[in-house]
């Protein structure tokens, strides 16, 4: 088995990676930067329709819901990144529902590939492992530091599917998996927040709402601090998992 993430490299060890991977969080501000820029370009013609979905999404009850978070499941499974979800939820369900319906889904999509790498890729996974040995200190890593580790590496941008298969495989307890899972938030609320402006540029270029300068300022602020933070969060999570790959060597 050979899973699919072109930030995992195969002589490359977890925290290598990690470091390597800094070019994906890059990638991701860039297509919500280029989110919000085709918002801005195209909210003239395409803004007035945004209060028919907004409406037909609410007629929809928690059923809308629902088949959002079945969405993520099945397609970030695959692979389809969760960027794409995460600007959806924001321009679709605001931020603050946004992020709750994309925790809940890369949640359960991370609970539903822990058990696919548990119960039926187990083999496949522990022999591609085994070709590629490096890997053997995510293994080493769970196993000494449990919970922090697996904290870490959610923090940082590495393919969070991939990390879930390989954590199904190994010995690793559920609960503190699904627990350390969290560390994906950061990330999540940060896309979301880059579809919520993308709507909210939409409709000032639209004319389709008032909003006032001091709100637009406040909005875009907000997110401009939140991308400051991530790129703080990962740094730290990066040097840490670096320092837990030194220890290990010792």
């Amino acid at each position: 088995m050979n899973p699919p993430d072109s930030n995992l490299n195969d002589n490359a060890a977890p925290a290598e990676q990690a470091a390597r991977s800094r070019w994906r969080l890059v990638a991701k501000i860039a297509i919500g930067a280029v989110a919000v820029a085709l918002a801005a370009w195209l909210g003239r013609d395409f803004a007035h329709h945004l209060p028919a979905i907004e409406d037909w999404i609410a007629a929809q009850g928690a059923w809308g819901y629902v088949a959002f978070i079945a969405a993520v499941v099945v397609f970030t499974s695959i692979f389809v990144p969760d960027t794409l979800f995460a600007l959806i939820a924001g321009a679709l369900f605001g931020l603050v529902w946004g992020t709750v319906l994309v925790v809940a889904g890369s949640l359960l999509t991370a609970a539903v590939d822990f058990a696919l790498g548990k119960f039926f890729l187990q083999s496949a996974v522990l022999g591609w492992l085994a070709r590629n040995p490096k890997f053997a200190a995510i293994e080493r890593a769970v196993h000494r530091e449990g919970f922090r580790f697996q904290f870490l590496l959610r923090l940082t941008p590495i393919n969070p599917v991939t990390i879930s298969y390989i954590l199904g495989a190994t010995k690793t307890r559920f609960p503190t998996f699904l627990l350390a899972c969290l560390g994906m938030i950061p990330s999540l609320f940060v896309e979301v927040y880059f579809g919520y402006v993308a709507k909210h540029v939409a409709k000032i270029s639209g004319q389709t709402s008032e909003h006032s300068t001091l709100h637009s300022a406040f909005t875009i602020a907000g997110l401009a601090l939140c991308i400051v933070l991530l790129f703080y969060v990962v740094r730290v999570a990066r040097k840490a998992l670096a320092d837990s790959e030194a220890e290990d060597a010792k």
